[in-house]
């Protein structure tokens, strides 16, 4: 992993970011932003904010298995430059392993520019 996970005291709320720059990211095509998000790992949240990526864009953040089961967490417009924040059905990370944090283009254009994501939450152990 790039940055420290915190998989301290169980219940804690933490967000984590991960900046990315996207360079020509294909229609249906993925980036890892964050590789084996570790087993007790609770998502109940996701923000973005971006740059302008370019006309008919979107991204949806997934998270995926090591086995490559997507779960889709959230997708987001980024035509225009902004930003936006969904808070999700809590999603888990368990029997499946360690999963990563994705970003998936899909849109109907090639995606181009810095994208910050922040990825809200709870460790609750395993």
């Amino acid at each position: 992993m790039k940055q420290t996970f915190y998989k301290g005291a169980a219940g804690n709320l933490s967000l984590h970011l991960v900046t990315i720059a996207l360079a020509s990211l294909d229609v249906n095509a993925t980036v890892v932003a964050e590789e084996s998000l570790p087993i007790g790992t609770e998502i109940t949240g996701v923000r973005i904010v971006n740059e302008a990526l370019g006309a008919n864009t979107k991204v949806t953040a997934q998270l995926v298995t090591h086995k490559g089961v997507a779960t889709d967490l959230t997708e987001f417009d980024t035509a225009s430059a902004g930003n936006s924040g969904a808070f999700i059905k809590p999603v888990y990370v368990s029997d499946e392993g360690p999963s990563d944090l994705v970003i998936k283009n899909t849109g109907t254009a090639q995606a181009t520019g810095e994208v910050v994501l922040q990825l809200e939450y709870r460790f609750t152990g395993y």
